[in-house]
């Protein structure tokens, strides 16, 4: 299945300049694993940034600062290596630790994944088959890319490799595929903000 949703230009341009948090950057880099076309995005960027640092005229760099460095679309960012890493997870997300699968809800699983030096929390989530998600909207950013499976929202169906970039502005009620369920991962910053009485009962023990 072809991937229908990608990241905002703005977005592959941050990732492609090293200049996204890291949480973010592992769910971007994530969707980069299974999209060329985003992949290729991400070159066309980093190109661009070469041929303006090749026109620049060089100056000192203050305080001893390094080069900068551009992200590689086929690389992951850099994760703990004292693990043993899963089978079966996208090549991107085996460097990084990550929790048990523990129930927040009724065909509802969530488990943290360890990103060292990141700002924002990142998580996966697993929903059986059918299961709609609570309403609800955010103080910040909350990146998904879907691992397997899909779901569905005001803003459209989101499947396997489909990259969904919410904000602020965004409120939405994800139902999950009947059929196959959905496995995604995502990077939150700001709160997830539950609304109506399910939400709230869920709040304490979602803990974004």
């Amino acid at each position: 299945m072809s991937v229908a949703h990608r990241p905002t230009d703005e977005t592959l341009a941050a990732f492609a300049t090293g200049q996204l948090d890291e949480g973010l950057a592992l769910v971007v880099a994530t969707h980069l694993e299974r999209d060329a076309a985003s992949r290729e995005r991400v070159r066309d960027f980093q190109s661009a940034q070469g041929a303006l640092l090749d026109a620049a005229v060089p100056v000192a760099m203050v305080g001893g600062a390094g080069d900068v460095l551009a992200r590689d679309p086929d690389a992951a960012p850099v994760g703990k290596a004292d693990h043993v890493p899963e089978i079966g997870l996208p090549r991107v997300l085996q460097p990084y630790a990550l929790g048990p699968w523990r129930p927040i809800g009724i065909k509802i699983a969530m488990r943290r994944v360890d990103v060292p030096g990141a700002e924002a929390r990142v998580f996966m989530l697993r929903a059986g088959p059918g299961v709609a998600l609570p309403h609800h909207k955010h103080s910040g950013l909350e990146w998904t890319t879907i691992l397997s499976g899909a779901y569905e929202h005001q803003y459209g169906r989101f499947a396997a490799g489909d990259f969904d970039e919410a904000d602020a502005e965004h409120e939405h009620t994800p139902r999950v595929d009947a059929i196959e369920g959905c496995t995604c991962i995502a990077a939150v910053t700001g709160n997830i903000l539950f609304q109506g009485w399910l939400g709230r009962l869920l709040q304490p023990l979602v803990r974004l």
